[in-house]
């Protein structure tokens, strides 16, 4: 009974970027994998996959759509790169124009999101709106581990950015005399929500709210480039700042990704702009924004081992220096435990 409530409510988009070097049997492999047992889960026009600046990809995804009588998905190809966030708001309002769901979910191309997960977002989605009375709100897919299916470097570099993105929320928050409600993700760990996790469902308000957001924040701070590197961040810090709830369930993750778009070289790049995004948007800056960007840094092992250690630093100094608050960090050589 539930899978049939699942299916009649929820839609899919999944946005799809490959480089240009990964062999079209790849492609098709990872997209089959990806899409395959759809029909379980959803109806037909609720699936909307985004091709983003990759037409390249098309022969392989009609390939798989053939293959797993994927008749009547959406898709839509943009001709320019967008970047993960333009693709998703494009992916979302197609669906949401086409046939509009109840929740939506977003997952990637990559088949690292696995479809048999999904119950337990929608599961805790229908809790959550029970329990609240509310559909302001995303439920995330948590990974139990970062480092190894993201690379010890990525995971560090992830953590540091969920525990900014939380901090900025409750600091902003506090000035206006409230906090954030916890009640949904707090019970996992007493680590901060897996905000950079790209699984996430959302109801379709929230849907439209992201989107929305996503647009107004990409222009408010165009030199972040929020619709390539910001999508995981913007919506979650978004829905906090507004009273939203953020809830989680653990999920399935691969234990070495097979493909990625970001690797360690570009890791700095990507969750540096997000931390900043986060700091600007909440009004940190100055000595509030250091203490409060050092406490994250502190306990990441990226300051035991070089170069990360000197990018750490170096992306310190680029962000600190922005919000008038860069100080150099005195030798702690010597200093005991």
């Amino acid at each position: 009974m539930e899978l049939k409530a699942l299916k009649r409510t929820v839609g899919m988009v999944v946005p799809v970027w490959f480089h240009p070097s990964t062999p079209s049997e790849q492609v098709e492999e990872l997209l089959s994998a990806t899409l395959k047992d759809w029909e379980v889960f959803l109806l037909p026009e609720r699936v909307v996959i985004v091709l983003d600046g990759c037409e390249w990809c098309l022969k392989p995804l009609q390939r798989v759509q053939k293959a797993l009588k994927g008749k009547g998905w959406g898709i839509a190809l943009l001709e320019q790169n967008l970047g993960k966030g333009g693709a998703v708001v494009a992916g979302m309002e197609k669906l949401i124009a086409a046939a509009e769901p109840q929740y939506i979910v977003v997952r990637d191309s990559d088949n690292d999101h696995w479809l048999t997960d999904l119950p337990r977002l929608w599961q805790l989605a229908q809790l959550m709106e029970r329990e609240r009375q509310t559909d302001h709100f995303i439920v995330i897919g948590r990974r139990n581990a970062l480092h190894f299916p993201m690379s010890f470097t990525r995971g560090e570099w992830e953590r540091i950015t969920d525990e900014v993105l939380l901090e900025a929320a409750k600091f902003a928050l506090a000035k206006e005399g409230k906090v954030p409600d916890l009640t949904y993700f707090a019970f996992h760990t007493n680590e901060p929500p897996d905000f950079m996790s790209g699984y996430k469902l959302f109801t379709v308000k929230s849907a439209k709210f992201a989107c929305q957001a996503m647009k107004e924040e990409h222009e408010r701070f165009p030199e972040l480039d929020l619709m390539r590197y910001g999508w995981e961040g913007v919506p979650c810090l978004s829905v906090l700042l507004t009273g939203g709830l953020i809830g989680e369930v653990t999920r399935m993750t691969y234990r070495r990704q097979p493909v990625t778009g970001y690797g360690d070289q570009a890791s700095a790049d990507l969750y540096g702009r997000q931390i900043l995004y986060a700091l600007k948007r909440c009004g940190l800056k100055g000595e509030p924004a250091r203490i409060l960007f050092d406490n994250a840094i502190r306990r990441s092992l990226l300051w035991t081992q070089q170069p990360q250690r000197d990018t750490l630093l170096e992306v310190r100094r680029r962000i600190l220096t922005q919000l008038e608050a860069f100080s150099e960090i005195p030798d702690e050589g010597s200093r005991f435990f």
